[in-house]
């Protein structure tokens, strides 16, 4: 229907006007309409006057226009369809590195495990030799009485002499094998040129996801005096040092405060006395020390920042031994884990 150029003007005198009320067949004089309403509408008032008044606001469609239109509309379409692909794909190769990444994690922790238990293996355990210490701090004077002496665990020791000669065999970096009761923490320490050496490398030079137990570079193992520090990661089957996280609960803390270091001369049993969560932005690792005044004062520093209370009374004599591991839950990559324990005593290895 061609829109009409003339303005149609609806002059009414009778009721007011309403198309539920406009039928067609209706003559013009009952609503009193006058000529100037067009002749050709008088038919179908309810169709014709409707449909006019809406072609006033009826906009002519431009045929390119609406072609360029749709034609957009398409372009679009097909824009977020490739996007949509584009994402999908994006995910699905995230999710499958992902997996892959978990499936070398897993692969990796059970080959560290099985590696380190068949290295537990290696030996026998031939005889279980019972080993008394006695506490190296100075004995009071008289009349109190002389430090109890304490006694190896001999059901469950873990190594004898001939046992960590068959280690150093294999590798001469090997220095001691580090043992804690009614734990898994149970595993050989080696000592590289550097801190990295061992940080992906087993005690056959080989390369293992999980490395090992290593003493800081900077240490002396043979006598262990001043700050010792070990290093271990903290894998997902608590294997190497992942059982450290334990010392977060009081409960745990409180039945494993002791664990020794068997070397090829000498037992060392040492008491733990200070656990916390730090950064690495807290240089905790330093060996070296102008006094003795400023090496006490950093052991006690050790020992005020731990969660638990302890009663373990530092002297300037003191030797103390760090364990350190990751810990990634409040920092991220720089988060550690720092157990400190001091040297309670020493016997010759049998």
């Amino acid at each position: 229907m061609k829109r009409d150029n003339k303005e149609l003007k609806l002059i009414k005198n009778g009721p007011a006007f309403r198309s539920s009320v406009l039928r067609p067949g209706q003559e013009r004089e009952a609503f009193g309409f006058k000529e100037e309403w067009p002749e050709k509408y008088g038919r179908d008032l309810s169709g014709s006057a409707i449909g006019m008044k809406k072609l006033q606001n009826f906009k002519e469609i431009d045929p390119e226009k609406h072609r360029q239109k749709v034609a957009a509309r398409e372009r679009k379409k097909r824009r977020n369809k490739i996007v949509y692909i584009a994402v999908q794909s994006l995910l699905a190769a995230v999710m499958l590195f992902a997996a892959a990444k978990i499936g070398e994690n897993y692969k990796s922790n059970v080959a560290g495990r099985e590696h380190h238990q068949a290295v537990r293996e290696l030996t026998g355990h031939s005889s279980e030799p019972v080993v008394y210490i006695t506490p190296s701090r100075e004995v009071p004077d008289y009349p109190m009485a002389t430090p109890k002496r304490i006694e190896y665990p001999s059901e469950s020791f873990p190594k004898t002499r001939e046992d960590l000669q068959f280690y150093k065999n294999l590798n001469d970096d090997f220095k001691f094998w580090f043992y804690m009761p009614d734990s898994q923490l149970s595993y050989y320490v080696l000592q590289g040129k550097t801190n990295d050496e061992y940080l992906r490398m087993d005690i056959f030079r080989e390369y293992n996801h999980s490395g090992c137990l290593f003493l800081d570079y900077r240490n002396n193992a043979k006598t262990m005096e001043g700050h010792t520090i070990i290093y271990g990661h903290t894998m997902n089957d608590i294997s190497i040092f992942g059982e450290l996280r334990d010392f977060l609960e009081k409960d745990y803390y409180d039945s494993h405060r002791y664990f020794y270091t068997l070397a090829l001369d000498k037992v060392t049993m040492w008491r733990v006395f200070s656990v916390y969560i730090t950064t690495i932005d807290e240089y905790y690792i330093e060996t070296y020390f102008r006094t003795p005044a400023v090496y006490l004062d950093y052991i006690n520093g050790f020992k005020n920042s731990s969660m638990y209370p302890s009663d373990v009374e530092l002297v300037e004599t003191d030797d103390v031994l760090t364990l350190s591991t990751c810990y990634r839950l409040y920092h991220g990559a720089d988060g550690r884990l720092v157990v400190h324990a001091v040297k309670v005593g020493s016997s010759p290895m049998l």
